[in-house]
């Protein structure tokens, strides 16, 4: 027996007893937050990756992350389990062996055998995307590169692809470049831009502007102009011109104003509704004013290229909102002629919009056409104050998901000749270009030597046809990679 003064006091004997529980209490806690915390940890990496990844590997890894994900929800979901269950166990006073804990060791193998494959097929992916998105496929691949091709050389814009990184190398998927091409010789000359590091994915109409060249992008989400710098002269080594160093892109400020009312009005701010899916470009006769044609904005607007500030200049037609799937818009071309008159297709309504001046609030008149789309002023008709040119389908064929036209559609060329002086609308054809037989769905277009070359879309070649006689003359490059959009001449030195 032990002495009544030598008894420990039951107040210490309870606290005694329930500190081995205390202890397994808190151990529960910090072993269910060390299973969140790794779950969270899971969880984040997958949301990172599938979600803020900008790499054209991104489709590769998407099933991993999705895996990851499901393996970081199991381990919540079970560590939970464990905690409650063993929380029942500790308040019960159970001493004996309960279960045995076998789940999240099995989970834990299987979130690094998940990491594991992850990581291997992000190492993959990434060498895949490095040999065969590199620098190499800049040119088009399967085109023989010909820099000293015989002048004058040619820029070239194509209808463009939805991922045009992972395109870079496979031009049957989209082109989404600037290429050059000779004129004389129909070779391929060489890229203008670099696909890698000016990602656009529909570029539409293009311009030389002095030093510069701008690119409409007609893209959902970029609706935007590139801007790209001036020629660099070759390396003494070397004979091929490098591509043009892009410098930015010209958009609409970035609040989304389309419900508010009055935006769509003369001289409004631009919003992003007026500027989607930007296609036509032009140039006033004071060098520094950029006219851009919206085709689902169904807006003119007036860009200074000295200040950057941007004007809504017309509402030509109601906007159609890039909402869900693509939907062709009504406007294309644009072209501005040296009396300072803007001209706009308007494709769905059948006509051309005639602004003189530019920036005029109505239309000064219109003149119909069956379904236009590239426009362009020239000087080199015979007429002395220029003459409209003015690409249109004639018979429509069946259309893709965007309203282009494919299959066996009937294009023309329509020459109007212009009064600078007191310009009266409608305009009157001079001359037609092209026929069924020669031209099916003209794009863009330009005057050289005495000849109207004209992109067809539907034979992806650019055509050619006397000026003064409008005969056909055959193909001037007879083998595109893609839908050609957009054709103008490269200066001299580039």
């Amino acid at each position: 027996s032990v002495a009544p003064s030598a008894r420990i006091p039951s107040q210490l004997c309870t606290a005694r007893s329930i500190m081995p529980v205390d202890r397994h209490v808190l151990a529960n806690e910090r072993t269910l937050m060390a299973w969140l915390r790794l779950a969270a940890t899971m969880g984040l990496g997958a949301f990172l990756v599938n979600v803020l990844q900008k790499s054209s590997s991104k489709a590769a890894l998407g099933p991993m992350s999705l895996v990851q994900s499901l393996v970081a929800i199991i381990i919540a979901a079970v560590s939970l389990v464990r905690f409650y269950q063993r929380d029942y166990l500790l308040k019960s006073r159970h001493m004996g062996a309960a279960f045995g804990d076998w789940m999240l060791p099995v989970l834990s193998g299987g979130m690094i055998l998940a990491i594991v494959v992850s990581a291997t097929g992000s190492a993959i992916s990434r060498w895949a995307e490095w040999h065969f998105h590199g620098p190499e496929c800049v040119a088009l691949p399967g085109f023989l590169e010909t820099p000293g091709a015989p002048r004058p050389h040619v820029y070239v814009s194509f209808h463009g692809s939805s991922e045009p990184t992972s395109a870079i190398c496979h031009p049957e998927q989209g082109v989404s470049g600037i290429h050059k091409f000779s004129l004389a010789s129909g070779e391929y000359v060489g890229p203008a831009t670099d696909q890698l590091s000016a990602v656009q994915k529909m570029p539409r109409q293009l311009l030389v502007a002095g030093d510069h060249l701008l690119v409409a992008d007609g893209a959902p989400s970029m609706s935007s102009v590139a801007v790209f710098g001036r020629c660099v002269p070759p390396e003494p080594d070397h004979v091929s011109v490098p591509p043009r160093e892009f410098l930015g892109v010209i958009r609409a400020p970035a609040q989304d104003t389309r419900s508010a009312e009055g935006l769509l009005a003369h001289g409004a701010p631009v919003t992003p509704l007026a500027m989607e899916h930007p296609y036509g470009l032009a140039l006033g006769p004071d060098g520094s004013t950029l006219h851009v044609s919206t085709q689902n904005g169904g807006a003119a607007i007036s860009v200074s290229l000295k200040n950057g500030s941007m004007a809504l200049t017309q509402q030509v037609a109601p906007p159609v909102p890039l909402v869900g799937r693509q939907v062709g818009g009504p406007l294309r071309g644009i072209a501005v002629d040296a009396a300072n008159c803007m001209h706009v297709a308007d494709r769905k309504a059948h006509r051309v919009a005639h602004y003189c001046p530019a920036d005029a609030p109505q239309p000064s008149g219109f003149t119909e056409v069956k379904h236009p789309i590239a426009l362009s002023v020239v000087h080199d008709m015979p007429h002395e104050a220029g003459t409209l040119l003015v690409g249109s389908v004639e018979k429509r064929a069946s259309l893709d998901a965007d309203g282009s036209d494919i299959g066996d559609a009937e294009g023309v060329v329509l020459a109007f000749p212009l009064d600078l002086h007191k310009p009266v609308f409608p305009l009157q054809v001079s001359a037609t270009y092209g026929d069924k037989k020669s031209l099916s769905h003209p794009a863009g277009m330009l005057v050289s030597g005495g000849l109207l070359y004209v992109l067809d879309q539907s034979s992806k070649q650019l055509l050619s046809f006397d000026l003064e006689t409008a005969k056909y003359k055959g193909a001037a490059i007879k083998t595109l990679p893609d839908v050609p959009e957009d054709v103008a001449l490269v200066p001299d030195g580039c």
